[in-house]
């Protein structure tokens, strides 16, 4: 903090991040500030740089326009209503406006710290760990025994999707990867079996088929999903990043009794993300604690150099979560 109730703060400008000195913000009387020591990076930022995403959950007008969507410290102090044993603990979160020094986040958001877990490490799970959670639990219903198949799966959400779903004893856990170079990453994380494309996917799986989709890509890869679902099946569209629209077969669908579902963050609302957060820690956060999910750490990039992170999200990389560091 720079003094006089000032911070330093990344904010989207004409497509592009500046940073600037921003006032620390004013607690409401359930949130709690949290001194930032480090911030997940998603693709998703990129649309924010561009003033194209924003999460109704988070919208606040009475604050600046803060980039950043997870983040992880130690909380300094508490809203009139929060609880004032949070002090000093360490948590992290999905939450607006984590590329800045302090953040304030509604108390029921916080997740715990994981004992052993670096700041950066802990920065890169809160959006996967949530959002994998919604698809697998949540909407899908995964069950010991069920063939998983996770489509994008060396994306930041893919690689937790691969890990959670082999921690909840899926009987197969299929991964989907244009690099082949990664599927060695992905056995090492769960996958029983990695494929690379649309024609490997069919080859697989035509057989045996699958029980619950996570698709993290769309377009192309997810209409090669579809015929491959057995009676009961569960597919869940979370990303959309090769392809907003696809062409499926609806006979095939109907034909299995299968589910489609849909699902963002951007339309949620505060009470129900709080419900997500609640959910999680009494079903799978002791996989966190045990070390059966863990982050897969990246580039870690210094908070006034966070434009090389950007940089980087933008382009062809190694699997792994991008953090900036403060």
């Amino acid at each position: 903090m720079l003094g006089n109730g000032k911070m330093r703060a990344a904010v989207p400008a004409d497509g592009r991040i500046e940073i600037v000195e921003v006032p620390v913000p004013t607690l409401g009387p359930r949130e709690v500030l949290v001194e930032v020591r480090a911030a997940g990076m998603n693709r998703a930022d990129l649309l924010h740089r561009q003033g194209k995403y924003g999460q109704r959950a988070f919208l606040h007008p009475d604050r600046p326009n803060i980039a950043g969507m997870e983040m992880a410290g130690k909380i300094v102090a508490v809203g009139s209503a929060a609880n004032r044993e949070h002090i000093g603990r360490g948590v992290m979160a999905m939450c607006a406006g984590a590329y800045a020094e302090y953040v304030a986040v509604d108390e029921r958001l916080l997740l715990p710290a994981p004992p052993g877990l670096d700041w950066a490490g802990c920065a890169a799970l809160p959006m996967a760990l949530l959002t994998e959670f919604e698809a697998l639990v949540r909407l899908a219903g995964v069950r010991p025994g069920h063939r998983v198949l996770v489509t994008g799966a060396t994306s930041g959400v893919g690689l937790i999707g691969v890990q959670l779903a082999k921690a909840l004893k899926a009987g197969t856990v299929i991964g989907t990867t244009r690099s082949r170079q990664a599927a060695g990453l992905l056995r090492s994380l769960g996958a029983d079996l990695v494929v690379h494309d649309e024609r490997e996917l069919a080859e697989s799986l035509a057989d045996e088929g699958v029980d619950v989709v996570v698709d993290h890509v769309g377009g192309p890869i997810f209409e090669a999903c579809v015929p491959l679902v057995r009676k009961g099946a569960c597919l869940v569209s979370v990303g959309r990043l090769g392809g907003r629209t696809a062409t499926v077969d609806l006979a095939a669908l109907s034909s299995q009794r299968a589910r489609l579902i849909g699902t963002t963050w951007r339309t949620q609302e505060l009470s129900e993300i709080a419900y997500s957060v609640d959910a999680l820690q009494d079903v799978v956060f002791r996989h966190v604690l045990d070390g059966s999910i863990a982050p897969i750490a990246a580039q870690q990039v210094p908070f006034p150099e966070i434009d090389q992170g950007y940089e980087s999200l933008s382009s062809a990389r190694d699997p792994g979560k991008l953090a900036v560091i403060f």
